[in-house]
């Protein structure tokens, strides 16, 4: 009788569903390497699907501009944190659950699929490329409804209401002052996700958080 192999193999639909992923995945590192080096201005859709071996057409169907494919890898970490939030166990804090979730970005393997250097490089090129700016906005608005969406789910509140909501924009906040933070000082004795984990415990000690654990 023949052994049975140790791993699934991942069926045909699956194998093109991650095809297409790392399609998309290679798509924007490559939109974002080549802004760094050749400056958004002067970036055209067709020299970034030629970098990674594709058609114009491919790229078109994966992102509608050069903005959206930069941004992307973006949404990768707004996807982590809401598995992180879902994966926090029953009954802990919430308080507890989202430094935790949070700071889960920033340790070893947080970015997995990108460079090492990828978040760091990707700041500051929305810092510097105005036109970056508003894309990186809507992906961040997009993040903030998926974290409260998680925020009830866990929680047992109402779908769309307004705690959520309120939570989970004073988490957002707290870990872009965190960054903004770290980045200004000169010298950096402690570690980004130390400091990122200390922002988001001072902003869920207030009385908004008392008292609720996950369900």
């Amino acid at each position: 009788m023949p052994e049975l192999p140790s791993t699934p193999v991942p069926a045909p639909q699956r194998r093109r569903d991650l095809q297409k992923e790392q399609t998309r995945l290679d798509l924007a590192l490559a939109a974002f390497e080549l802004a760094r080096t050749e400056g958004l201005a002067n970036l055209r859709v067709p020299q970034i699907a030629e970098s990674i071996g594709v058609s114009t057409r491919t790229f078109n169907n994966y992102f509608p501009s050069k903005e959206a494919a930069i941004v992307w890898p973006a949404t990768l970490r707004g996807a982590q944190l809401i598995s992180n939030v879902d994966a926090r166990p029953s009954g802990e804090l919430l308080a507890d659950a989202l430094v935790e979730a949070v700071a889960g970005l920033y340790g070893p393997g947080s970015q997995d699929g990108l460079p090492k250097e990828w978040l760091g490089g990707f700041r500051a090129l929305v810092a510097t490329e105005p036109m970056l700016q508003g894309e990186y906005l809507k992906t961040q608005a997009a993040g903030e409804r998926a974290l409260a969406d998680a925020i009830a789910r866990r929680t047992g509140a109402e779908p769309g209401s307004l705690r959520p909501l309120v939570l989970a924009g004073v988490v957002i906040a707290a870990e872009r002052a965190a960054v903004l933070h770290w980045s200004g000082q000169s010298t950096r004795s402690t570690r980004l996700i130390e400091v990122v984990r200390t922002a988001v415990a001072l902003a869920t000690s207030g009385t908004a958080f008392t008292g609720i654990t996950l369900r």
